[in-house]
């Protein structure tokens, strides 16, 4: 077990400044030596943003460190407005040391790319799915948590939103959980982009609890909901909504990136069907080629699949222009940065023009490899409230509040509402969310099948030909 002094021990880190680790909490550092841990210094946060915006390097490792310092921030707040109040601050009390372990871990399971790898892997690659394996399934961090008094199904439990106690989730998953509130400051610092940021000091600070909208009784303790103080927090949550709106505009969906993504996305599925076809080149890291296999990456082979692995397959890939030349190419070309995939902007096109496209493209090459259809379901905010408004007796008030940023005057037998219900801003902007939706679709088309998708595009859509 690491000791810490007295002192505790701090970490610098350029969002939060100093990540204090307090005497008593030495299962931090051992979880955060742990082999599985570590491997997170060599996935980055953003994938291959960094062919975007150069300063995009920043790691899993280092969110996730934030991640576990803002969340020990919120339980803090809360601990402190709820001091009289036996029953929540018990439970926060109790519940503390596992709130920090799922905070820290929550990112641990996260393959090569990040989430880019999921989209083209939505099984194998599943980071959550991955994570609670690694947490409670055996290994170095099981060994962590038991030799520390945990049982490592209630720290997976709460990333897999499996507690009773939903304001505990809340703090770990929801539109005010520690892990959106440190990725959106750390990508928009690293980017460059300012617009992303947001006043997390005053968010921490107008943190509060309130019962599960909807209620019609007293609010039990497993009712109550992660809150911003009405009177306080309004603002906040605007901004919070907007910087999120503006990253995921101009970084997360960016027509640069998507590009990128789906070139190594249909490079990647090339891959796997070479490997199904044993056309992969003999050097292929083997832990590379077990995952194109479709099989589950255990122990040491999961430990070293990381993006330096990847990267290594398509150096051999690149080299290989006599086992797999289609293959030789599109990694000579990622790893070059030399564009091959071309962009088409689709904007909102009508369900008959979808159904010719598909047929068209289909016609054209082969789906995922020579084409990648790219339409993220992206509004900037959803209207959470008006399911509050609807007059059907079968709304599940529950479900809809999962996704709500909730306000609350912070009293323990109050009930939450969704903050758009007071926010003219956030009212504005989930109204009507079909009308505004700015439309990110796109296709994404290999210049070797240009010639045959184009034709199709002006037969579909011809004003995006």
């Amino acid at each position: 077990m690491t000791a810490i002094s007295s002192r505790g021990k701090v970490f610098r880190d350029p969002v939060h400044g100093l990540i204090r680790i307090e005497p008593g909490d030495e299962f931090v550092l051992d979880l955060i030596n742990t082999p599985e841990f570590q491997r997170l210094r060599r996935v980055r946060q953003l994938g291959l943003s960094s062919l975007t915006y150069p300063g995009a390097e920043h790691t899993r490792f280092a969110h996730s460190l934030g991640v576990f310092n803002f969340a020990q921030r919120i339980i803090a707040v809360l601990k402190h407005r709820y001091a009289d109040a036996k029953e929540v601050y018990t439970l926060l009390t109790g519940q503390e040391r596992i709130l920090k372990a799922a905070a820290l871990l929550h990112d641990v399971g996260h393959g090569p790319f990040s989430h880019m790898i999921e989209r083209a892997f939505e099984e194998s690659a599943n980071h959550e799915k991955k994570s609670t394996a690694l947490i409670q399934d055996g290994g170095a961090i099981t060994d962590c948590l038991q030799h520390h008094g945990f049982v490592p199904k209630e720290v997976a439990n709460l990333i897999l939103k499996a507690s009773e106690h939903r304001f505990l989730v809340d703090i770990v998953s929801s539109q005010l959980d520690a892990d959106r509130m440190d990725y959106i400051l750390r990508d928009a610092l690293n980017t460059g982009v300012k617009y992303g940021a947001f006043d997390s000091e005053w968010v921490v600070n107008s943190l509060c609890l309130g019962g599960e909208p909807g209620l019609n009784e007293k609010p039990r303790l497993q009712d109550l909901r992660l809150c911003l103080e009405d009177k306080r927090g309004l603002h906040s949550a605007e901004q919070l909504v907007m910087a999120r709106m503006h990253m995921s505009y101009q970084v997360y969906y960016h027509r640069v990136t998507r590009g990128w993504e789906a070139h190594l996305l249909c490079l990647l599925k090339l891959a796997e069907e070479s490997a199904k076809n044993d056309m992969l080149p003999k050097d292929t890291p083997s832990n590379v080629k077990a995952f194109l296999r479709g099989g589950d990456l255990t122990g040491d082979e999961w430990l070293w699949f990381d993006e330096s692995a990847v990267e290594a397959a398509m150096h051999v890939w690149a080299g290989a222009q006599a086992v797999n030349a289609e293959l030789a190419e599109r990694s000579r070309t990622f790893l070059l940065r030399q564009k091959a995939f071309i962009c088409a902007e689709l904007g909102n096109l009508s369900m008959e023009q979808i159904l010719r496209l598909s047929v068209g493209l289909n016609q054209s090459g082969r789906p995922n490899i020579d084409w990648l259809l790219d339409d993220p379901k992206f509004t900037t905010y959803k209207d959470f409230d008006s399911g509050f408004r609807g007059t059907k007796k079968e709304q599940d008030n529950a479900a809809v509040s999962t996704s709500a940023i909730l306000i609350s005057d912070g009293g323990l037998q109050s009930i939450a509402r969704p903050a758009e219900s007071v926010s003219l801003v956030l009212n504005a902007l989930g109204d009507n969310p079909q009308g505004n939706r700015t439309s990110l679709s796109r296709l994404y088309y290999h210049k070797k099948v240009a010639e045959s998708v184009e034709k199709v595009l002006a037969a579909v859509a011809p004003k995006r030909a």
